[in-house]
């Protein structure tokens, strides 16, 4: 791994929009820019998103958001307004749109001397910020969260580089596969919880034109949809994408072992495909809504997006939906994404910023931020989530508890055993942000299902251009 000043001379050379644009493409906020988060906004370039500041007489904290639907910003604007009557600091809030926005408005920011003091996002997708040295350590802050709750966090959710912890995680989404109760019982002849890959292979064959849908969907849209499909496949064939060989990390899923394990999942995905809808232009949201719109009878998706908006869009389907445990081969595991708080190291209130987060941290405002899309942001904390702190929201009260096809206690096993791709290697890989933020793993579905190339001619441009990307930062 680079050392620190090695990275300071990138930053310097590359300039901090291409780090950022690299280390936050794709990030999490709504159901066309990713898993997380709950917002509705677009890409909103540049220019300064809408603004909100709150006067304080010990200076100002300024974040910027990404989550900028209603309920999120009267959330922020509401714990803003109680942080600073307790404590004294102002808060500016920013709401930017999701994706390219934040990137390009926190470069933009960094360029000026002026960045913002904090912002959210998952290590995959801010990774390359710490190792371009630009955010501060916030370890005390992790650590004081962990003795707050009594808990610990899932390794995975947290990044650490040279010792130093940069993210404070304060929800995961993870990989859910979601399924038409019914049509399973009538068509596969059983209701799945915890299938293996051959079960569900069966399952989906069982079930493909059950009520004129489809099986499932395989999503191949050269996006980081398809890319995410691919990890959480990768990882339940025990493959792995990064490994270290002594203090350098290697892209391994070409190569020995792993390229075998990256054939397999393509194998396995190519017959999938065949009781899938036309993938090829679907990301995001156009995976949520094959589900709701009874275009298919099983999606897979990162977080409960897919209930959520049937319980908007259509209840009938909401009514007849399951969750089984995401379909294992030789281990019972899958992707997840932390989400967490990150904090620039040329701010000028770190202070302040400090405080924010153990203010935000606390339970009340934390749980209130986790109902904002229950279920679908999870506790960081595996034994946080069937408390009933947590689980007391009417959400879960009408669509969880009564659903003897949605079990929380899969749920909490299913956070213990979440992988992140920024912890595959230990110490943490990042690395992997810049990598995944370019999708190379997606556009190596992409080109297998649709672009006429062969699985092993995929696998080898896959795994060059992302010893490229890789090389590019690590010099």
């Amino acid at each position: 791994m680079a050392k620190r000043d090695t990275r300071r001379r990138f930053l310097k050379r590359t300039g901090a929009a291409g780090v950022l644009t690299a280390g936050l493409a794709g990030c999490t906020g709504n159901s066309d820019g990713g898993p997380g988060g709950g917002g509705n906004g677009g890409d909103g370039g540049t220019p300064a998103g809408e603004q909100k500041t709150i006067s304080g007489d010990k200076g100002e904290v300024h974040f910027l958001s990404a989550e900028n639907s209603s309920a999120f910003k009267q959330y922020y604007q509401k714990w803003a307004e109680r942080f600073s009557e307790e404590t004294g600091y102002g808060v500016k809030l920013e709401f930017v749109g999701v994706g390219s926005s934040q990137s390009a408005r926190i470069s933009k920011l960094l360029q000026a001397g002026n960045p913002p003091e904090l912002t959210t996002t998952a290590p995959e997708k801010g990774g390359g910020m710490a190792l371009q040295g630009v955010l501060a350590d916030l370890s005390d802050e992790a650590s004081w969260m962990e003795d707050k709750y009594g808990y610990s966090f899932n390794e995975d959710f947290l990044f650490q580089l040279d010792g130093s912890q940069y993210v404070v995680p304060i929800w995961v989404n993870m990989t859910m596969d979601w399924y038409r109760v019914s049509a399973w019982q009538d068509g596969a002849g059983f209701a799945p919880r915890n299938p293996n890959w051959q079960e569900f292979l069966e399952g989906v064959k069982a079930t493909d034109g059950v009520e004129d849908r489809r099986g499932t969907v395989v999503p191949a849209a050269q996006s980081l949809m398809s890319t995410e499909y691919y990890i959480d496949h990768m990882f339940q064939n025990g493959g792995r994408i990064f490994a270290r060989n002594g203090g350098n990390v290697e892209v391994v899923m070409n190569k020995g072992q792993d390229r075998t394990k990256t054939k397999e999942v393509l194998e396995y995905i190519e017959k999938l495909n065949q009781y899938s809808v036309d993938g090829s232009g679907y990301a995001y949201s156009e995976q949520i809504e094959s589900f709701w719109s009874e275009q298919v009878n099983e999606v897979k998706y990162f977080g409960a997006r897919p209930l959520q908006q049937a319980v908007e869009n259509n209840e009938a389907v909401a009514e007849d939906t399951g969750l089984m445990r995401p379909p294992h081969k030789e281990e019972q595991t899958h992707q997840a994404f932390s989400e967490g708080w990150v904090m620039f190291e040329p701010a000028e209130n770190k202070d302040g910023a400090r405080e924010f987060i153990k203010f935000m941290s606390r339970p009340e405002p934390l749980y209130e931020l986790l109902h904002i899309a229950p279920l679908h942001n999870l506790p960081p904390f595996p034994a946080a989530v069937d408390d009933e702190e947590f689980l007391d929201n009417e959400f879960i009260d009408e669509w969880v508890r009564p659903n003897d096809h949605i079990r929380i206690d899969d749920v909490v096993t299913m956070v213990e055993n979440a992988k992140t791709l920024v912890g595959e290697t230990d110490p943490n890989n990042a690395l992997a942000s810049p990598v995944f933020s370019e999708n190379v793993f997606g556009n190596m579905i992409y080109n297998v299902l649709y672009g006429d190339t062969s699985i092993d001619q995929a696998i080898d441009q896959a795994g060059e251009q992302a010893t490229s990307i890789m090389d590019g930062f690590d010099k």
